[in-house]
């Protein structure tokens, strides 16, 4: 049986979006092995008593020049969203969540909305509905049934599940990459994770 790779993110996170362009850059074929598992961040954190980089003065300080650094290897463009960190995503993860049956649209719909979140000149407000509804339409969705998409009671419970399924595994912080029950964090760690999907 072909193992996968089972990538733990939310869009509030800024190395979740690295992680997801470094993707392919790191797998190279072995991206098809890739299955997308939107959990909510801020449960995993309260959870494992974690607390984001930017509450560490040092940290914070380190940080933008940092993800500068690494978006410039994959050749992405960052920009800080004002609206971070009050950004309630959990409604773009379910919607991600609700997409997990049609694999081709639920990776365009995560790379539109971390696009949209952490790129584009006029950067999203998740939590403005009509903005999002927006940047779907462009992106060639149907925004009606996507946002109904993160209504949806099952994708409301697939969501908490691969929360809940994350903070059992082990993970503390986004992106968490699991190959079995092995856990790399961050996306720096794409090269092992490489290396264990290759040992089968």
């Amino acid at each position: 049986m072909t193992r996968k790779l089972e990538f733990f993110f939310d869009f509030i996170s800024p190395f979740s979006c690295v992680a997801f362009h470094a993707l392919p850059h790191q797998l190279g074929d072995l991206t098809k092995q890739v299955e997308y598992r939107p959990m909510f961040l801020g449960a995993v954190m309260q959870a494992t008593g974690n607390r984001p980089p930017g509450m560490v003065p040092a940290k914070a300080k380190y940080l933008p020049q940092d993800i500068q650094r690494c978006c410039r290897r994959y050749g992405i463009t960052f920009r800080m969203n004002p609206h971070f960190p009050l950004m309630n995503t959990r409604p773009a993860l379910r919607a991600a969540c609700a997409l997990a049956d049609r694999p081709d649209d639920q990776k365009r719909f995560i790379e539109t909305v971390f696009h949209h979140v952490w790129a584009a000149t006029d950067p999203l407000n998740i939590e403005d509905r009509e903005q999002f509804a927006g940047i779907l339409k462009q992106a060639g969705f149907d925004p009606e049934q996507v946002l109904a998409g993160a209504e949806n009671e099952e994708a409301k419970a697939q969501m908490k599940a691969n929360t809940d399924d994350a903070i059992a595994r082990g993970a503390f912080g986004a992106p968490s990459i699991f190959v079995g029950e092995e856990l790399f964090f961050g996306h720096d760690r794409l090269d092992y994770a490489r290396e264990a999907l290759e040992a089968g």
